[in-house]
């Protein structure tokens, strides 16, 4: 093979191979594309926010009166998430409940974290349920909303959630992110022992996790998240009238058509996670009165 020969045969190659590498490229792309977005949104999430008062959204007083504001993982853009300082900056700001995350720990404890992976605002990484309680001890929140005033600050556990509700005169709204049957049972033991079985709620996306816990207690508020009211969650919603429908208030999908239809039903209904002026007023002028915010506060 001359050099004429070669240089010809490598630019065939060259040709053939170029569909691949722009395959390649483009699944590069594809992966990480949604690990960048994702990292931004938790990094947003976790910034400190200016609060926006009532006042500046609802503008009649008797449509203010209506209003329950709660206060999403504490509140989380004065305090870091789902934190006893984020509990007690919600009741500063005039909230009557605070919603907040729990999860299990290897040995069964109930502890507030939002995320699977303890590494999303803590100095270590690795998942709550792979870890005793006595193993996150050691471990600080590092990230969140004016984390630097609160050093060495700890995951709290659910019972010293609970004790600073009632600290604080705030109810909780708990969101169950993952559970066994016995953690639920154990879970309700704990809402009862501290007295806020009558005037908590209990919310999450996991259909049977609230199913198990009406089949254990009747008395308690229930709340059914749902990102997206399709055809499956609208049908499932209204065969369950005795439990709530906690709505993402930014999904187009979710209609006005279909808030009223839930609402026939005598459904309640919450809607998160409200932060602006716009979103609220639309969802207060379709009768919507519970809201989960980051931002809009009663006052201070």
């Amino acid at each position: 093979m001359n050099k004429e020969q070669f240089k010809r045969k490598l630019r065939i190659m060259k040709r053939k191979k170029w569909p691949f590498a722009l395959i390649a490229l483009v699944l590069v792309v594809a992966i990480a594309l949604p690990i960048g977005l994702s990292a931004k949104m938790t990094g947003d999430r976790l910034k400190e926010k200016a609060p926006i008062p009532l006042t500046d959204v609802i503008i009649k007083q008797t449509d203010r009166e209506k209003i329950t504001l709660v206060a999403h993982r504490g509140y989380s853009s004065q305090a870091p998430e789902n934190t006893i300082p984020a509990i007690q900056k919600a009741a500063e700001y005039g909230f009557d409940y605070v919603e907040i995350d729990v999860r299990q720990t290897k040995d069964g404890v109930w502890v507030l974290m939002h995320d699977e992976d303890i590494g999303t605002v803590c100095d270590k990484s690795g998942k709550v349920s792979s870890f005793t309680y006595y193993d996150l001890v050691p471990y600080n929140i590092v990230k969140g909303a004016n984390v630097q005033d609160y050093p060495e600050l700890k995951i709290p556990t659910f019972e010293q959630a609970l004790k600073a509700c009632l600290e604080f005169n705030v109810k909780p709204m708990i969101e169950i992110k993952d559970y066994t049957r016995e953690g639920l049972e154990n879970l309700l033991k704990i809402i009862d022992k501290y007295g806020f079985t009558k005037t908590c709620s209990v919310i999450s996306f996991h259909r049977e996790a609230v199913e198990i816990v009406r089949e254990i207690n009747s008395e308690i508020t229930l709340y059914k998240l749902v990102s997206k009211l399709n055809k499956d969650e609208m049908e499932l919603c209204l065969a369950n009238p005795d439990m709530g429908v906690s709505f993402n208030g930014n999904n187009k999908a979710n209609t006005p058509e279909k808030i009223a239809e839930l609402q026939k039903a005598g459904i309640p209904l919450a809607c998160w996670t409200v932060d602006t002026k716009e979103t609220m007023e639309k969802w207060v002028g379709e009768g919507v009165t519970t809201f989960v915010t980051n931002r809009i506060y009663f006052h201070n």
